[in-house]
């Protein structure tokens, strides 16, 4: 009877020996699906003075065209560029018509037709700088960008596939001359899918 019951012990510790091993295997293996699949799908950024950032998504049965990018890429980037050049515009003229609204308002003193007068003309600078940067960074990259000064900071959006060393300096070299902004105050973002 004592044999029989020390074998059963052993058989039930046997047991439970497997399935804590059974068990810690699938959580291990749990564990690294898990892993792989966020380091394989997590953004990834690439830094250097400025920042920068970059995701991309591939969407399979696309079209490939030999520069590597597909065509919902390439109309994704032209509208993502239209958009945003009109959406810019129409806040630049909302703001330039409130300014004009207040300089050519007879009621308003003379301290805000002034005030006007300079936001006007800071805006009227901004607007050149941003037109100009981005016209010299599309030239040189000879891709579509957007090109947002404010608060003594520049944000350049660019498309897809585009950002390495050699453009990420391009492009901070251009802002630098056009804006006077150094590169620490400049970010550099290509666009995700």
């Amino acid at each position: 009877m004592l044999r029989k019951w020390d074998n059963f012990r052993k058989e039930a510790k046997m047991k439970i020996k497997k399935r804590q091993i059974i068990a810690a295997a699938l959580i291990l293996a749990l564990g690294t699906a898990v892993f792989l699949n966020y380091n394989h799908s997590k953004p990834e950024a690439k830094k250097t003075n400025g920042a920068v950032s970059s995701e991309s998504t591939v969407n399979l049965g696309d079209a490939q065209f030999v520069n590597g990018t597909s065509v919902s890429e390439q109309k994704d980037d032209k509208d993502y560029f239209a958009a945003v050049k009109t959406k810019r515009k129409t806040a630049h003229d909302e703001s330039f018509e409130i300014q004009k609204k207040i300089i050519d308002d007879k009621n308003a003193d003379e301290k805000a037709k002034k005030q006007a007068s300079d936001t006007l003309t800071e805006l009227s600078n901004a607007v050149k700088a941003e037109n100009d940067t981005q016209a010299l960074i599309t030239a040189k990259i000879k891709k579509e960008c957007a090109v947002f000064i404010n608060n003594n900071k520049v944000q350049v959006v660019v498309g897809k596939d585009i950002l390495n060393e050699n453009t990420i300096l391009k492009i901070q070299e251009i802002v630098t001359n056009q804006t006077g902004i150094s590169a620490k105050n400049i970010t550099i973002i290509e666009l995700n899918s």
